[in-house]
């Protein structure tokens, strides 16, 4: 059905409002209804003492930093596709996000970045944001393995599973590890031969993208990737240490290592994740601490910070996105 020339406009202006309203309201029923919002309220002025400031202003300065490596990412695999500057790409991440907290998955991502970009060329974008996503995705795996490998001792006393099994979910993701890089690696190959395979002209539009990415791209692309995982770490200790619970590093990295891995293998949505991460981050590191709570309440900090905060900051910067409306038919 064909907007009317009144209708668009109209639509364009209230896309980001919209969003920021429902992104508000999803926040408040996940955290204003839970333990996390009273523990907040009796806790939250340990963050702004001297001693734990400086770890919660480290959180949030990392915030951004990490953002725009991301950005960097996306600007990087659209050379060959789409020319953009890095303030729109940093933009269409953010929007990326807003969209993505709402959606299962993060699927949502790709539709509030490829906004920004000339609709013909959205569906090949999505196919190289894919890639990049996939380089974020393998380390995920690797750190999640060696996670496994060094709390394999703990993960059979403390949850009454055999040795046997994490020893077969490490193979799994030894296995699934080795699939990634292959195809991470050899895309362009794999991409001829899907189309070959496939031999359907939007199929082959659409997945062309990929195909000019070099390899010193690709390692770029693992690069950033690691530099962004580091960072997550570095957050989700800055949060830790915020709420006073100081525990050997290995035993942190680890723990939150794990609890990466489950969040990018269990489907949820975005803005109703805080559970997840509590459940598994508590479940984990609570073995290390009595501190359950400052736990709890570390794990929230990082997901209004890392999450909320650039999923509201997206959503009021798509107040400003005209071209896709031009499109919509």
């Amino acid at each position: 059905m064909k907007l009317s020339r009144i209708s668009k406009p109209i639509f364009s202006a209230l896309i980001g409002p919209l969003l920021l309203l429902i992104l508000g309201v999803a926040i408040w029923q996940v955290l204003g209804s839970g333990p996390q919002w009273l523990l907040f309220k009796e806790n939250l002025h340990l963050v702004f003492t001297e001693t734990q400031l400086l770890p919660f202003l480290l959180l949030v300065l990392l915030m951004p930093v990490n953002w725009l490596l991301e950005a960097y990412k996306w600007k990087l695999v659209l050379q060959g596709i789409q020319s953009v500057s890095i303030w729109t790409a940093f933009r269409a991440t953010l929007s990326g996000v807003s969209f993505s907290v709402l959606l299962p998955n993060r699927v949502g991502d790709y539709l509030g970045r490829v906004i920004y970009l000339p609709t013909e060329k959205r569906a090949t974008a999505v196919a190289v944001t894919m890639v990049a996503s996939m380089s974020q995705l393998i380390w995920t795996i690797f750190f999640g393995l060696l996670a496994i490998i060094y709390l394999h001792s703990l993960l059979v006393t403390e949850f009454f599973l055999p040795s046997s099994f994490y020893i077969l979910a490490g193979g799994v993701l030894f296995l699934l590890l080795l699939i990634l890089l292959l195809l991470f690696f050899r895309i362009s190959i794999v991409v001829v031969k899907l189309s070959t395979l496939i031999n359907h002209p939007r199929f082959t539009s659409w997945i062309k993208g990929p195909q000019h990415l070099t390899q010193v791209q690709l390692l770029q692309l693992l690069g950033l990737s690691f530099i962004r995982y580091i960072i997550f770490l570095f957050q989700y200790g800055a949060a830790l240490a915020a709420f006073m619970i100081l525990l050997n590093p290995l035993d942190w990295i680890a723990g939150i290592s794990f609890t990466f891995l489950v969040l990018s293998v269990v489907p949820n949505f975005a803005v109703a994740d805080l559970g997840v991460r509590g459940f598994v981050s508590v479940g984990i590191l609570g073995f290390f601490t009595m501190n359950k709570a400052g736990i709890l309440l570390a794990v929230s900090m990082v997901w209004l910070v890392n999450l909320m905060l650039p999923a509201a900051m997206g959503a009021l910067l798509l107040i400003g996105v005209q071209k896709f409306w031009k499109h919509v038919s």
